[in-house]
């Protein structure tokens, strides 16, 4: 018989841990792209 193996990921979206749903991912994911698409180009941030 196989052994059983346990394996996990933990995902990180910007400095944030992220539960593992695809839902959660995409609403972080969706989150960081609107603060970038709101930072001025050339400014301190």
């Amino acid at each position: 018989m196989a052994k059983s193996s346990t394996r996990r990921v933990i995902l990180y979206i910007n400095g944030k841990e992220v539960e593992a749903s695809v839902k959660q991912i995409r609403s972080e994911m969706n989150k960081l792209v609107n603060e970038q698409n709101r930072m001025v180009i050339g400014s301190d941030e």
